[in-house]
């Protein structure tokens, strides 16, 4: 526990500085973020030894998919081209082929997209940004509240044995009304209520599903967390999970409305 606290105080006296400040340096901090999110996938155990040279490729395509600018659509298709074309100029199956090739890809677009639109969402709105953080935070923590003491009916205890319906619903609700209250007071207050009520839900339970998702891949490669980087709270992947999906959901609703 005392590991867990001191992770997550320099995580906070890190984080919250370089997100008020924004600019380079913000830029600079998700650049870094994204490559260790990679890495963390990269890491996964594997059958296939991966040539070195990939890697570091695709540390630069996901470097590119953060720094993109409006004509994204070539970084797309470069960050999907280049490790498909990397299977031609490996030439062995045993160490890359293209079913690796297209995990790459989702993961490099993935990871990259995601960090690039932290950049975008925190340049249009600092408290825009607060709020969808908030999401995940009050949401993770009252479902860990609630499942903790009163979680009887489990969720999905083939993808993560702790999570309970309790605790899911709970957390959503909770996460929900603290969430969308901070957007009202400090965003926008003309705003339609229902309609914020139900947005934030939504993105609610999209950042339980993200949790599930990832838990799913690691249970798939039979490890704990996707790295140690933060004692008692695992790796980039581990704490970013649900906030990946919330960004996900808010670029779809955001395109939608």
């Amino acid at each position: 526990m005392k590991k867990r606290l001191i992770s997550a105080f320099v995580a906070f006296a890190i984080f919250i500085p370089l997100v008020v400040i924004g600019g380079v340096w913000l830029k600079i901090a998700a650049c870094a973020l994204a490559v260790l999110g990679v890495k963390e996938f990269l890491d996964l155990p594997h059958k296939n030894k991966r040539p070195k040279y990939v890697d570091v490729i695709i540390y630069a395509l996901t470097i590119l998919l953060v720094f993109m600018d409006e004509n994204r659509q070539m970084y797309y298709l470069l960050a999907m081209l280049i490790p498909m074309l990397l299977v031609i100029y490996c030439n062995d199956n045993k160490k890359y082929n293209a079913d690796e090739a297209f995990k790459l890809i989702g993961m490099t677009i993935l990871v990259g997209m995601v960090f690039h639109m932290f950049l975008v969402i925190r340049e249009k709105s600092l408290v825009l940004f607060v709020y969808l953080f908030l999401i995940t935070m009050l949401t993770d923590t009252y479902a860990h509240l609630a499942g903790t003491l009163i979680g009887k009916h489990k969720f999905a205890p083939k993808i993560s044995p702790n999570k309970t319906w309790e605790g899911a619903i709970i957390g959503g609700i909770f996460g929900t009304l603290c969430a969308s209250t901070f957007y009202y007071i400090a965003v926008d207050s003309n705003i339609n209520v229902l309609m914020l009520l139900v947005v934030t839900l939504f993105l609610s339970c999209l950042g339980q599903l993200g949790d599930l998702f990832f838990s799913a891949v690691k249970r798939n490669h039979d490890i704990k967390d996707f790295s140690n980087l933060m004692p008692g709270h695992g790796g980039i992947l581990d704490r970013l999970d649900s906030i990946i999906f919330v960004i996900i959901g808010y670029i779809l609703l955001a395109g939608i409305f």
